[in-house]
């Protein structure tokens, strides 16, 4: 979804609780890189921070409605967790607001709920 280079990426853990199975907007995975693109800031196999924009698992909201994707989508993140690339394609999350990511934000043309 960024310019990191990375173009499918593997998730080795879902961060921030015990035995997660599903991981929704706006939380923090491990990945690993596993295809690239032309344009390289990572290497193949080298383990990231990532942050989830779009999910597949539908998420739930306050009035009732719940949004769905059709895929999974995260941006690679640094160890002080600032986003890799400096360009970041498509719409992210409107959750990413409320978990104060505003520099995803910032980079991003489009959100949405």
């Amino acid at each position: 979804m960024d310019n990191s280079g990375a173009r499918y990426i593997e998730c080795i853990k879902t961060l921030g609780g015990y035995n997660r199975k599903f991981s929704y907007p706006g939380d923090f995975i491990l990945v690993s890189i596993k295809q690239l693109r032309l344009i390289r800031k990572v290497k193949v196999g080298q383990i990231h921070l990532a942050v989830i924009t779009r999910a597949r698992k539908e998420s739930k909201f306050a009035d009732g409605s719940y949004s769905k994707n059709q895929t999974n989508i995260a941006l690679i993140l640094n160890k002080k967790k600032r986003v890799i690339g400096t360009r970041v394609f498509g719409w992210v999350s409107r959750k990413l607001r409320r978990r104060k990511f505003l520099r995803i934000l910032i980079l991003c043309a489009r959100h949405t709920h």
